[in-house]
């Protein structure tokens, strides 16, 4: 019997884009030890696409120039959301020659570990339906409103979970009155608070305030960023603890607990603190060795969080009821905040989480190759539900009357 090939998709047209590239290669690992064919896809900075083995190699990422047109076996393309053409198309300028003969490449079950925007926000996955095609992780509705930390909130609220209070703004309306935004916030929260884009992941844009001048400041960085911005009050002297939640038929992980530097867990806290290729990674259920290859695997963190039993579960509960209330499906990372009083709010969902979390679920007795397993064949079966569907009527409105 023919293996099943998985197509993962990284790198995409978002601020983390490196980010992505790593992840891409740890869930690589993870699925060539789980007995899957690969066909690696990697979309480049400017939203353009590749598809060949030769993109299994996260060292070349890092040398400067690095044209993945120019390996023999990698090919420019594209997926058609026409669900007839069962492969990918070549791009009419990625021809190699007049003699040179490509390939036939597709795949069965697609598999996207592509952060933020145009792969995160549900705009990859809508081109996934449109194709007709299995693919891994949360549905279109389920990543875009993971992307969106505003609409995430009234979510929370209608599911009866504690999430900070915020008001938000958009560029246009910052420019045309920024004094009224600062009067705004100062009347609901006072100082200090926290900016954050709307639509972003990885820290990235945020910042926190402690007067007037460092919050214009700050919001003219994270409107850089996104289109809107909201604003939180600062909690202080408080820690975070993150639980990863796999689904439909809910569970979630261990805790952790993210050693904070500073005020904020920034984004070379998480990513650069450790990163790079190195062993001792996570091992498949045969003993195989998967490279860590850095990424959230790297960040210093305690596992599982230094927290209470009634607190873990407490948190467990609350990361099952955020992704329900996402009706997500596959994979999430769900993080939390906890103030020197002892109240936990949700603080945001990642639906594609930073090396998919596999640490978390290693911890919790699931093996990396095990996971992508589950993943993969989740995908399947709710493409083969999905499939029994009936999307349109055998009628003639249009015919002579």
């Amino acid at each position: 019997m023919a293996k099943q090939v998985v197509a993962v998709l990284f790198g995409g047209r978002s601020v983390e884009h490196e980010v992505s590239v790593i992840s891409g290669h740890q869930a690589m690992d993870a699925l060539e030890v789980a007995g899957y064919d690969l066909l690696p896809v990697f979309i480049d900075k400017e939203g353009v696409w590749f598809a060949g083995k030769g993109l299994y190699n996260l060292k070349q990422y890092g040398v400067p120039g690095f044209r993945p047109d120019a390996l023999r076996d990698v090919h420019r393309v594209f997926l058609a959301p026409d669900p007839s053409i069962r492969q990918f198309v070549l791009h009419p300028n990625g021809a190699k020659g007049f003699f040179y003969k490509p390939p036939m490449l597709w795949a069965d079950v697609f598999f996207p570990v592509i952060h933020g925007a145009f792969g995160e926000d549900g705009s990859l996955q809508g081109l996934f339906e449109m194709a007709d095609v299995p693919y891994a992780g949360c549905g279109v509705f389920a990543s875009a409103a993971g992307m969106d930390k505003i609409r995430q909130k009234e979510l929370y609220a209608r599911a009866g979970l504690p999430a900070l209070e915020c008001v938000f703004t958009h560029r246009n309306a910052w420019k045309t009155d920024p004094t009224a935004f600062v009067r705004e916030v100062e009347a609901k929260f006072g100082y200090p608070v926290i900016v954050k884009p709307a639509t972003l992941g990885s820290s990235i844009g945020i910042g926190r305030a402690a007067d007037s001048r460092q919050f214009t400041e700050a919001m003219q960085v994270a409107l850089t960023f996104d289109e809107r911005v909201l604003v939180e009050r600062a909690l202080t002297g408080f820690q975070e603890v993150n639980c990863s939640v796999i689904g439909p038929q809910y569970k979630a992980s261990v805790c952790e607990m993210p050693k904070l530097e500073g005020e904020l867990l920034s984004f070379d806290a998480k990513y650069k603190s450790g990163a790079g290729v190195k062993g001792g990674g996570a091992k498949g259920a045969g003993g195989a060795k998967m490279m860590s290859k850095g990424g959230m695997a790297s960040l210093n963190r305690q596992i599982p969080a230094p927290i209470s039993d009634e607190l873990t579960k407490q948190v467990q509960d609350y990361a099952v009821r955020a992704f329900s209330a996402l009706n997500g499906q596959g994979i999430a990372r769900i993080d939390f905040l906890r103030d020197s009083d002892g109240h936990v709010y949700v603080n945001e969902i990642n639906t594609m989480p930073g090396s998919l979390s596999f640490y978390l679920w290693e911890a919790s007795g699931l093996p990396f190759d095990k996971l992508v397993r589950m993943l993969v064949d989740e995908a399947v079966k709710r493409h083969e539900t999905k499939r029994q569907t009936q999307y349109s009527l055998d009628v003639n409105l249009l015919g002579a009357r």
